[in-house]
């Protein structure tokens, strides 16, 4: 088998049908790694041919993705998000890749499509990922969130030209949503690792990420759209630091309300 396609996913009935309606012509086999979905995402999935269903409790990205790679047959992975969508540009150069790659790893150039606009700007554009490997020359990190492909030093590389659409976010509160999501994971695995709490330094760098996406990378031309990327990509260290404040405050509270259960 040449060319399996892992999916993770978590209540995507709205999603997935697009994404594997792109994919499947060039995939022999799909495999989807939920998280416990309890809407339709089962369904969507059952209507496609070459489909295996895993079912995995969430700990963390990484180790979703690669319980999907370790149960793949295909020589090499594409690893997708449940809203990313192969353009016909880029299914074209895939399937002209397979039973001859050049390369072990592939990038592909994803175009962010945001509340119903494709965004050239931002620090969000352009935004190159490593999604295509080989099985044996590149595997996951295993962090709970912003998971890294770690790659063979002597893996041959090559980037796509085609784009990979990613249907990142449909509405403000979708990313709010998203945004404490991610924060509350990246506050637990700072807690986990014994970091304190930096206000200054999250205050610092929320500026200089607003900056950067607004201002150097020319957000303003989004409209809102790019105050919006720019001020919620901004607000994630802040939430973060606040998040981790808490916990640690938390932890340091706990012997004190045990003692405080316990008559004398």
């Amino acid at each position: 088998m040449e060319l399996s396609v892992v999916i993770i996913t978590l209540n995507e009935e709205d999603r997935l049908g697009r994404t594997l309606e792109a994919v499947a012509p060039i995939a022999d086999e799909i495999v989807i790694v939920d998280s416990g979905s309890t809407d339709r995402t089962r369904d969507v999935a059952s209507a496609f041919a070459n489909v295996v269903w895993l079912e995995r409790q969430f700990d963390s990205y990484g180790k979703q993705k690669n319980f999907g790679n370790d149960y793949a047959s295909g020589r090499y992975i594409l690893s997708l998000d449940a809203d990313e969508v192969l353009s016909s540009a880029l299914r074209s150069e895939i399937a002209a890749e397979k039973g001859k790659w050049r390369a072990d790893v592939y990038a592909l150039r994803r175009l962010p499509m945001y509340i119903g606009r494709e965004i050239r700007c931002t620090d969000w554009y352009p935004d190159v990922k490593w999604r295509l490997f080989r099985r044996d020359v590149a595997r996951w990190s295993d962090d709970p969130v912003h998971e890294r492909l770690l790659v063979h030093e002597d893996a041959r590389r090559h980037v796509f030209s085609g784009e990979l659409l990613h249907y990142s976010y449909t509405s403000i509160a979708e990313h709010l949503q998203r945004n404490i999501r991610y924060s509350t994971l990246a506050a637990e695995k700072r807690f986990a690792t014994g970091h304190r709490p930096a206000m200054p330094k999250a205050f610092l760098r929320a500026a200089l990420r607003f900056f950067k996406s607004f201002v150097l990378k020319k957000g303003y031309r989004a409209g809102w759209r790019g105050w919006a990327i720019a001020t919620l990509g901004a607000a994630v260290y802040l939430q973060r630091e606040l998040l981790l404040a808490e916990r640690w405050d938390q932890h340091h509270s706990q012997p004190e309300r045990l003692s405080s259960s316990i008559e004398p």
